[in-house]
């Protein structure tokens, strides 16, 4: 619903930009996010990021998830719904580990109005938060999706540490999915 509320009501008052998903599995919000931008925001596209494959290594010192969780997803069913739902001209899907296909893409995307983090592994917040920071528009988001789950421990900790410990920033929404916004941390928006 949030993601829902910040397309609808805060996403046109940014500079323009792309939306990102790290962490698409069966492409449901990736989906739901290019449908709302084609009719609401036409000139924004989705570019949706995952292996297709299942998780990929993790850190048993910091995450409850293991290599190949999640190795259901389809990535050409999702091409399907996109094309049957008219959505292929708004919707890229980008297979591969985040850090070897965010460089390729990044200069194709451009500036970023919302990163829906849709991770629940450390290193993969870690990767999806850093390497969008210095492409997020001014007063653009970051959605967490599962940091709240006891079964991504290591992405609420990558959430804490990155974001609020060494950036300084603070939550504007805890759920149903922690939002954090790009605004100069010493500056108060109250």
């Amino acid at each position: 619903m949030n993601i829902f509320i910040l397309l609808r009501f805060f996403i046109g008052d940014l500079p323009p930009g792309h939306i990102v998903e790290f962490g698409s599995y069966r492409g449901g919000s990736a989906l739901f996010m290019a449908k709302v931008c084609k009719e609401l925001f036409p000139q924004t596209k989705v570019f949706a990021f995952d292996t297709f494959e299942g998780m990929p290594e993790t850190d048993a010192a910091r995450d409850a998830h293991r290599k190949g969780d999640f190795s259901d997803a389809n990535m050409d069913e999702i091409q399907r719904l996109a094309d049957k739902h008219g959505l292929a001209d708004n919707l890229t899907l980008v297979k591969g580990l985040f850090e070897d296909s965010w460089p390729s893409m990044q200069p194709e995307i451009g500036a970023i109005r919302l990163n829906h983090v849709d991770c629940d592994i450390y290193s993969a917040v870690k990767y999806s938060y850093d390497c969008t920071r210095s492409t997020m528009v001014p007063g653009g988001y970051w959605v967490f999706d599962d940091a709240l789950y006891g079964s991504c421990i290591g992405a609420m900790e990558a959430v804490e540490e990155l974001l609020i410990q060494r950036d300084g920033r603070f939550a504007e929404q805890a759920y149903p999915h922690l939002v954090y916004r790009n605004l100069d941390p010493k500056v108060s928006v109250l």
